[in-house]
């Protein structure tokens, strides 16, 4: 690069101001690729560039000064300067160098991710090397385009405890769901706190994981069969509209609290509740019935309806008590359902049709004015 003292700049500003030229976008665009081509600089380069890129970085248009940027972000050699003056200007071009530059001092990106703009912030949430003090600042911040993009930065591993983080707050943000479903880094487990965010791709594939965690870690031929109160509690909440019965039954079934088996039940697919319906035990005939009259969205739809019973006809007890726990936040050993061991003789649909709580042709109430 030859060297281009301050006066020769202020001759060629004067130049463009007689003629009404702004030559500062050109200017930036030509010393910015000189200085990138080369190698090594000399001292007094490093400084001159400094001194002219830094002044034309808050000088020039957004579409010049973000084309500057993208070639000094991933220039090593860049004056930390240069960077701050781009930084400073608070647009694309800040975004790019808090986002590529390593050569960034990390008490700027610090800066940046604990009080700076959430644009910027987002930015920084974008880099290769973020750790876990970094992503912890970052979630201080409690911001979903923050979350987000830190959410779906598949260059970094996430810590537990970022992630644990990261999936609560997914519960509730779609795009932050997104994100972690985007990961190719996530256990099955995690992947199942989401199945409410996830679509019926998404949803499928979790069935189909948790079916090979539970193959094999030897619980696939495990089962459970709801006691007759809670089954027939159940129905008859769904039956007679009651929802806050229904929820509540549903809730001491699972050992879970209500307000989180409420989002199961809220879930309008209805794919939520047949997987928990399963993981506690209930039979076809009364899973059936339950959505027959409990949503008439679901119950005057045959194809609906008959989607529903087919999920919770294929999906095994051990892979639905998995999907459940993990968006109920417990895990096997926390989740203490109401239900009692069934038969070991395996997992097919079988062994809930002949649960002698529900047979298909009388309603549990009237089974249980008998017994």
């Amino acid at each position: 690069m030859q060297p281009i003292t301050s006066p020769e700049l202020q001759g060629l500003v004067a130049i463009a101001r007689e003629q009404g030229l702004d030559m500062k976008p050109i200017l930036l665009r030509v010393l910015t690729d000189l200085y990138v081509a080369a190698d090594h600089h000399t001292p007094d380069e490093v400084v001159q560039f400094q001194d002219i890129a830094g002044t034309l970085a808050g000088q020039v248009d957004r579409d010049a000064a973000l084309i500057a940027a993208c070639k000094l972000a991933n220039y090593a050699g860049t004056p930390v300067a240069v960077g701050e003056a781009f930084v400073a200007r608070g647009d694309d071009a800040a975004r790019i160098i808090l986002a590529d530059a390593g050569w960034l001092p990390r008490t700027i990106v610090l800066a940046q991710a604990a009080t700076g703009d959430r644009i910027l912030a987002a930015a920084v949430a974008a880099r290769m090397d973020v750790d876990p003090p970094l992503a912890r600042l970052l979630l201080a911040r409690r911001d979903p385009l923050i979350d987000t993009t830190l959410a779906a930065n598949t260059a970094i591993t996430l810590a537990d405890d970022v992630k644990q983080d990261l999936l609560s707050r997914a519960c509730d943000e779609d795009t932050v769901a997104a994100a972690l479903l985007s990961r190719s880094d996530l256990s099955g487990g995690d992947r199942a706190v989401l199945f409410l965010r996830a679509d019926k791709t998404g949803r499928r594939a979790i069935i189909d994981e948790m079916e090979t965690v539970a193959l094999t870690s030897g619980r696939s031929r495990q089962t459970r069969a709801a006691p007759p109160e809670i089954a027939t509690g159940l129905e008859t909440a769904a039956i007679s509209g009651d929802e806050s019965a229904f929820v509540s039954l549903l809730a001491l079934g699972l050992g879970s609290h209500p307000s989180k088996v409420r989002r199961l039940v809220e879930d309008r697919t209805g794919e939520a509740l047949a997987i928990a319906l399963v993981a506690l035990g209930i039979s076809d005939e009364v899973l059936t019935r339950i959505f027959m009259f409990r949503d008439p969205l679901i119950g005057h739809s045959t194809q609906k309806l008959f989607g529903l019973i087919d999920l919770s006809r294929r999906v095994s007890w051990a892979a639905a008590h998995l999907i459940t726990t993990a968006l109920l936040g417990l895990t096997p050993r926390d989740a203490r359902p109401a239900s009692q061991p069934a038969s070991a003789a395996g997992s097919s649909p079988a062994r809930r049709t002949a649960d002698p709580a529900a047979q298909p042709q009388q309603p549990a109430a009237a089974q249980r004015k008998k017994a």
